[in-house]
């Protein structure tokens, strides 16, 4: 905030101080401009100028004494003026109220374009014969028909702008300097700062030029750290400098600032005691609430803390304790209820993917195992072998022995199927006496070896129901997984054939179909 207040309190300045600069300059010019048309209406002077003396190249033109006397009287009257000097339209001086004028340079085609383009400014700068910064300014000398005689050149001396360069009520505070442009300082709101060094660094200036309006501190030419920015005119290559003394401007501040540190430190050893009072009566318990806490959430119930206290903390943590209780005892509600749940899915899970009497895969299992045989046999091309079997005369059986003992064949013919077979082959209840096997990676060839024992294991049964053995034979179809099963209505209808053939052959016998040849067992 006072770096913000700063820069714009110096740019004020140092606007005020351009603004003032160019009033000064226009004024001057308009008193050389009267000047010049005063002098121009003197015979002497015209009779000096004229046409035919200027282009006159065999005598000497010389300005009466006279013209030197009135310039000098001129002189005397303007307290601001230091040279008054008079040239051709050629630049040769004519006559000046100094030995030695300040010299002018004008351009070529001065005379011609002087009345139309204006008057020349000579730029400010600081001269060391006069110790001060002059101001110089050339306006032509016309005759009555407005035919440019010459000129008028007016050396000012600056000094009269001083008191100018700040108003003491309306400016802001701080110091202004003008540079000229080779750094050298022309003007100062302080005296005793004129034809000094801006500062001892070298960069300074270069600094500031690069950087106009924007606020830099420096060590200023009274080797004091200053803050101050630099302001370029805009019709006159000259460089404003803003200025104010950095102690100053930060002493109010840095009191401010000590005062506030110490408050603050009072503060902070007063809160650091509460602190450290409070981290025992407070901080620690709830501490000791959070850890147990996290405890919980972990998963850990196995939580208890020490109650010594009988305030609010202590009434907490008496509720914490009660709380870790109850969520034991909910736990184990909860194990015991999901140990249940678990085995109730298990055997629902068990139960809709097998046959209630025989134990084996039901058919909707059958359609997933097959589906997915089927893509692992196009994946990786190894085949697989489906064996459909089917009781014989089981209608009879059934009937002539009652249902139960129809069930218990049926189960006792599953457990023979599920003993034969390998741990990776499936066994399913196709649907009434009817079974399928899955073997695989296995082809047909080894397929019908597995088919032959299970035929001979379920040969011969003991029947519990009625105490006795039965004679029970089965026919079984036997196929090898092709390319050409590309669903599984198509493998079933295979394997189907094969049963049918089984049966056509006279029964109790294998009938496999080799992707080559047929061959019958019996």
């Amino acid at each position: 905030m006072i770096n913000e207040n700063l820069t714009r309190e110096l740019r004020t300045l140092a606007r005020n101080t351009s603004r003032e600069l160019d009033l000064w300059i226009k004024e001057q010019i308009l008193a050389v401009r009267d000047l010049a048309a005063s002098i121009s209406t003197s015979k002497i002077l015209i009779e000096g100028l004229s046409v035919e003396n200027q282009f006159s190249k065999n005598q000497s033109i010389t300005l009466p004494k006279a013209t030197e006397l009135y310039l000098k009287s001129v002189h005397k009257r303007l307290e601001t003026v230091l040279e008054l000097t008079i040239v051709d339209v050629e630049g040769e001086i004519i006559a000046s109220n100094v030995s030695e004028p300040f010299p002018i340079l004008l351009a070529q085609n001065w005379p011609e374009n002087a009345s139309i383009q204006g008057d020349l400014v000579v730029p400010p700068q600081w001269n060391e014969n006069y110790k001060t910064a002059i101001l110089s300014i050339a306006v032509p000398i016309l005759s009555i028909d407005d035919y440019i005689l010459g000129a008028l050149i007016v050396t000012f001396d600056m000094q009269s702008l001083q008191p100018n360069l700040k108003d003491k009520i309306k400016s802001p505070p701080g110091d202004v300097l003008l540079l000229d442009k080779e750094g050298r300082v022309m003007l100062a709101s302080d005296t005793s700062l004129i034809n000094k060094p801006l500062s001892s660094e070298s960069n300074v200036l270069s600094r500031l030029r690069d950087n106009p309006g924007e606020y830099d501190v420096f060590l200023g030419a009274k080797q004091q750290k200053v803050a101050g920015l630099a302001y370029l005119s805009g019709k006159m290559p000259v460089t404003i400098i803003a200025s104010r003394d950095y102690q100053l401007i930060y002493s109010a501040w840095e009191q401010q600032r000590n005062m506030f540190f110490g408050l603050v430190s009072v503060i902070i050893l007063i809160v650091t005691a509460i602190a450290f009072r409070l981290s025992h009566a407070i901080v620690k318990p709830l501490q000791r609430l959070i850890d147990a806490t996290e405890k919980i959430v972990k998963g850990d119930l196995d939580v208890k803390l020490v109650n010594s206290q009988r305030d609010e903390i202590g009434q907490l943590t008496h509720t914490f304790n009660q709380m870790t209780d109850k969520l034991r005892q909910n736990q184990a509600e909860i194990n015991a209820a999901a140990i249940a749940m678990q085995q109730k899915n298990q055997l629902l899970e068990t139960l809709s993917v097998t046959d209630n009497l025989t134990g084996l895969y039901n058919r909707n299992k059958l359609n997933a195992i097959i589906s997915d045989q089927l893509a692992r046999f196009e994946r990786n091309k190894r085949p697989f072998a489906v064996l459909m079997i089917d009781v014989d005369y089981f209608k009879t059986l059934n009937d002539s022995l009652g249902h139960v003992v129809g069930d218990e064949i049926l189960a006792v013919v599953a457990k023979k199927i599920s003993q034969c077979i390998r741990n990776v082959d499936f066994a399913a209840r196709f649907g009434g006496d009817e079974f399928i096997i899955i073997l695989a990676e296995t082809t047909a060839k080894e397929a019908e070896k597995t088919a032959e024992r299970i035929r001979a294991q379920v040969a011969d049964i003991h029947c519990d129901t009625i105490d006795k053995d039965l004679h029970v034979t089965l026919s079984i179809g036997v196929i090898q997984s092709e390319p050409d099963d590309i669903s599984l209505t198509i493998l079933l209808s295979r394997v189907d054939s094969a049963l049918y053939e089984a049966k056509r052959a006279g029964r109790d016998q294998v009938y496999c179909i080799s992707p080559n040849t047929p061959d019958v067992t019996s």
